[in-house]
């Protein structure tokens, strides 16, 4: 439990060099071994090494960094950059990390769920000039998607598939970001012929779906999944951060201490809120 965090180095293991006491970090959770068939083959998000160890327990006020990751994947945050939005770097990684399992992205883009990965998606979307469309539930959420330039649609009160009909007007790319098999099933119906469904929350383990095989053949519907990122991937989120490009403040619901954490998870598991900040004291 818990690692999307950023914080000041309270001791160095032996052996560490670069590093220093109270610098300021954020540590990616893998840390890629380099060497295996997967990092030379530029997968070093699917390093089984680098899964072996991960960086877990930012829910405590101290927090050890495993070897691997001190190595590979633990990022310097620049001075003019807040705590709170430098821990974003994990989720927007992974963000990053999509895109580039997308073809020639382009068009429309519809991101199905509205949490603060569905957000973090329609901001680089933004940014990246594709037209973005964010379906989900509760206000709050779909407030701060409008305000990301997004298109909305409520699914309390419609589903995509009668916003969209089946014609021109279907999006272009289609990606799930609740980790809902039923939603996995249904992306393949809300893209057009030849667009793209990217299957980027992770579903339970043994959880399946299926697919009608017509539409994948004659629709030429391109699947692909999204696991993790790179430290490559990692450091061009930081810079995204660090430059302003993306703001993840406005997600943050709320700030408190660890004696919150209770509070907070119960909130979150509510489906209450975006983002939760814990500030150690």
């Amino acid at each position: 439990m818990g690692h999307e965090a950023c914080g000041e180095i309270a001791a160095l293991g032996e052996g560490v060099f670069g590093f220093a006491v109270g610098e300021r970090v954020v540590p990616g959770i893998s840390g890629p071994c380099g060497a295996c068939a997967d990092c030379r083959g530029g997968r070093a998000n699917l390093c089984a090494a680098g899964h072996a160890d991960r960086t877990w327990g930012a829910f405590a006020e101290y927090l050890r960094v495993p070897r691997g990751v001190v190595a590979a994947n633990l990022h310097t945050v620049p001075d003019s950059l807040p705590d709170i939005a430098a821990a974003f770097l994990d989720p927007l990684a992974s963000v990053f990390h999509g895109w580039s399992r997308l073809h020639e992205p382009r068009g429309t883009i519809l991101l199905y769920g509205a949490g603060a990965i569905a957000l973090l998606w329609a901001a680089t979307a933004r940014l990246r000039g594709l037209r973005a469309v964010v379906a989900g539930r509760r206000a709050e959420r779909l407030s701060a998607a409008a305000a990301l330039g997004a298109r909305v649609v409520d699914t309390d009160r419609e589903e995509p598939e009668e916003t969209f009909g089946s014609g021109p007007e279907l999006p272009d790319i289609a990606v799930d970001c609740t980790g809902s098999p039923e939603v996995w099933q249904r992306l393949a119906g809300l893209v057009r012929p030849g667009g793209q469904v990217l299957l980027f929350g992770g579903c339970a383990p043994g959880a399946s779906v299926t697919y009608d095989a017509a539409r994948l053949h004659y629709g030429e519907i391109s699947l692909a999944g999204a696991f993790h990122y790179t430290p490559e991937e990692a450091r061009a989120a930081m810079a995204a951060l660090a430059s302003g490009e993306i703001d993840p403040l406005p997600l943050v619901t709320e700030t408190g201490g660890l004696a919150d954490l209770p509070r907070f998870l119960e909130a979150h598991a509510g489906g209450e809120g975006i983002r939760y900040a814990v500030t150690p004291p």
